[in-house]
């Protein structure tokens, strides 16, 4: 199914080319096609939920990002299925441990390739302005990631506030957005002290500890991401 948030991060980015314009049209097509699906199996499950909505969304078959879905989570209280509400509220724990672990797969990657073009690709601008241009793409990549994990827990919070998915899936504020070693923007000679995301796993059900500490995070699992870095930094440097 298409991505809801891709298609809108890619709307609000600079003016598209005739082939991305046609690439949106295309996925727009898709995603109106999967939302009326939905709202037929929702007619079914939550009845009057939709009220009017169905013949708005015809309205919005152009534009079918801006329909609401009418999840549990978006949906009055009234509308509820125990049942539904648990379906969801499992989804959104697993869809927020995905962007969580996906988080840090990019943040490591980030790091690498901050590391690589401070310490292999020399004086070269072209070089530079490349590597530059990659890592913009991967911080959009994060911003994409950051933004499903939020959703996720905002939804996780009318579901089930105290629920014990919340021992591990913590707020994330744009401080706790970092690698685990010094940025490139650190000043400090002192410890740094470790964002909370390389200090949790994801959990499932939250009924087993999964936490690790920081010697756990080792210099070999850096190395390790390293190594799958291999391809993009001879990119870099060709």
């Amino acid at each position: 199914m298409c991505s809801r948030r891709l298609l809108e991060q890619r709307l609000q980015s600079k003016k598209p080319t005739t082939t991305q314009s046609a690439e949106i049209e295309g996925k727009r097509n898709d995603l109106y096609h999967h939302i009326k699906i939905w709202q037929n199996v929702q007619a079914f499950y939550m009845p009057g939920v939709l009220g009017g909505q169905g013949d708005a969304s015809e309205r919005h078959a152009a534009c079918p990002e801006g329909i609401s879905l009418f999840l549990p989570s978006g949906a009055p209280r009234n509308f509820w299925l125990s049942d539904l509400a648990e379906k969801e509220k499992r989804l959104c724990v697993a869809q927020a441990d995905d962007a969580l672990n996906e988080l840090q797969r990019l943040l490591w990657i980030t790091l690498g390739l901050w590391d690589y073009k401070y310490t292999q690709l020399g004086p070269s601008q072209q070089a530079n302005t490349h590597a530059r241009s990659m890592i913009s793409r991967f911080k959009e990549k994060i911003d994409q990631v950051v933004k499903r994990y939020r959703d996720a827990r905002t939804a996780l919070l009318i579901l089930d506030p105290t629920g014990c998915w919340s021992q591990h899936l913590l707020e994330l504020r744009p401080e706790d957005v970092k690698g685990p070693g010094r940025g490139k923007d650190d000043e400090s000679e002192g410890r740094r002290e470790l964002s909370w995301i390389w200090l949790a796993a994801a959990s499932g059900s939250g009924n087993v500890n999964t936490a690790v500490s920081e010697e756990e995070i080792s210099d070999s699992e850096y190395s390790s991401c390293n190594k799958s870095l291999t391809d993009v930094c001879d990119r870099l440097a060709g």
